[in-house]
């Protein structure tokens, strides 16, 4: 029983710092709603990704191939696309309008049928870099992929001729796509008889035999990719209305507690400080009791933050709150077990508060960065990944990550269960093991 008043001290104290506790709460929350907010999630957990506005410059094109390019473009569901032309598209990504702006040149579409090679800009929103980003590499791949196909139509084809026949007749490319289909065609039946008409359509014929040549080469699969999803997140729906917020609350939440445990974990320097520790060990009390008060009143007051901070996302944000009624618990439970087992190691290894603070700081903010706080450990690199395995708090997300965003029970992936389970019984051993040897060394005198 004296463990347990050791423990409500603690508590008691730890809740008296009600501005530390406010900020703890209200700083995740308000990270993760300009998150979701960001990445077009909306408030209250609504909807998923929102399509990125894109202006696109092609003053020759056709209205038929404009409109088709982006119809294209809009299906896709990834780009909201506006065509402009060039001043107005600088405006609209000077001033934040659009994301980014792919611009052709004046002659794209002669040059397309020429064979010519075609430089493509794209002005990028320095405000918006990850979605400038994503149109920039997009658009990258895309011309890769056509690269590729001409280098192996040449490679099959190395005596196909694609120049230009080099009549000396005026050539209108745009002229001939213009007006709807049926204008098209009449154009295209009157070649038989006009010259100009007839060398638009023989360089628009080639231009089709080519394609349609590479397609039959091209269409026998070797490697076939079979995507199919696993899991879905609860109240998700659809695979688009996948809910931001289950990605990013679990991370801010696991970042701010460290920094809340390890002000729990710190009252053992102040303590030692106003020689009310010592008084402890004086008294009839036992010294791992009093090793154990301050653990357990650290981890639960980080337990009942981070259970707080998920019923509030809940509210807020239609934040999952995973499968049943127990994966979620038994992470927040472990998280914190583990997470207090290391401060606490931290407090008994450090000669004072202060070096504490900083190192508390320092070990934080790199395991935040390898752990997946800022970065969703699904969407860092393999190898940053292997890194990351060093930071506790990587398991805490990837644990968060299977029961809140994945929706996976506990039953089903067990290793983060496994990994913070173990992780807290070595750091309490090694927790118990210091603090007697220092006790023997009068080092908590």
């Amino acid at each position: 029983m004296r463990f347990i008043a050791i423990l409500r001290k603690d508590l008691k104290r730890m809740v008296g710092d009600r501005r530390a506790f406010a900020v703890n709460l209200l700083l995740p929350l308000l990270l993760t709603a300009i998150m979701g907010a960001s990445f077009g999630g909306g408030f209250f957990g609504k909807g998923g990704i929102s399509a990125i506005p894109v202006a696109l410059v092609a003053a020759d094109l056709p209205p038929m191939l404009r409109d088709r390019l982006a119809e294209g473009l809009e299906e896709s569901g990834f780009f909201d696309v506006t065509w402009a032309d060039s001043l107005d598209a600088d405006r609209m990504v000077r001033q934040g309008e659009a994301a980014a702006a792919v611009v052709l040149p004046p002659d794209a579409g002669l040059r397309f049928l020429d064979g010519a090679d075609i430089s493509v800009a794209v002005w990028k929103d320095p405000a918006s870099p990850l979605k400038a980003g994503i149109v920039e590499q997009v658009l990258t791949r895309g011309l890769v992929r056509y690269q590729a196909g001409e280098a192996a139509y040449l490679a099959l084809w190395p005596d196909d001729d694609w120049s230009a026949a080099g009549s000396t007749e005026e050539f209108s490319f745009q002229e001939f796509l213009s007006g709807d289909f049926a204008d098209v065609w009449r154009r295209w039946r009157r070649a038989d008889t006009d010259p100009v008409l007839a060398e638009t359509r023989a360089r628009i014929t080639r231009v089709m035999d080519r394609q349609v040549a590479l397609s039959d080469a091209l269409s026998s699969q070797v490697v076939v990719v079979d995507a199919q999803d696993q899991a879905q997140a609860a109240g998700a729906g659809e695979a688009d209305d996948l809910n931001l917020y289950n990605v990013f609350l679990p991370g801010f939440a696991v970042f701010f507690l460290m920094f809340s445990v390890a002000a729990g974990a710190r009252d053992l320097h102040r303590e030692k400080v106003r020689g009310t520790l010592q008084r402890q060990l004086m008294g009839p009390v036992k010294p791992v009791q009093i090793l154990l008060g301050k653990w357990g009143s650290a981890a639960l007051q980080g337990m009942f933050m981070l259970t707080v901070l998920f019923l509030l996302g809940a509210t807020l944000f239609q934040v999952n709150l995973g499968p049943d009624p127990w994966s979620l618990l038994v992470i927040i439970i472990l998280t914190n077990t583990a997470t207090a087992g290391l401060f606490l190691l931290l407090a008994l290894v450090t000669p004072n508060e202060k070096t504490m603070d900083n190192l508390s700081t320092v070990i934080i903010l790199v395991f935040a960065l390898l752990g997946g706080t800022f970065v969703p450990i699904d969407a860092m690199p393999a190898w940053m990944q292997g890194v990351g395995q060093v930071a506790l708090n990587y398991w805490a997300n990837l644990g968060f990550t299977n029961v809140v965003a994945k929706n996976i029970p506990l039953a089903e992936a067990t290793l983060p269960v496994v990994v913070l389970g173990w992780t807290t019984l070595v750091l309490m051993a090694a927790n118990i093991f210091i603090f007697r040897f220092r006790l023997r060394r009068g080092g908590l005198g």
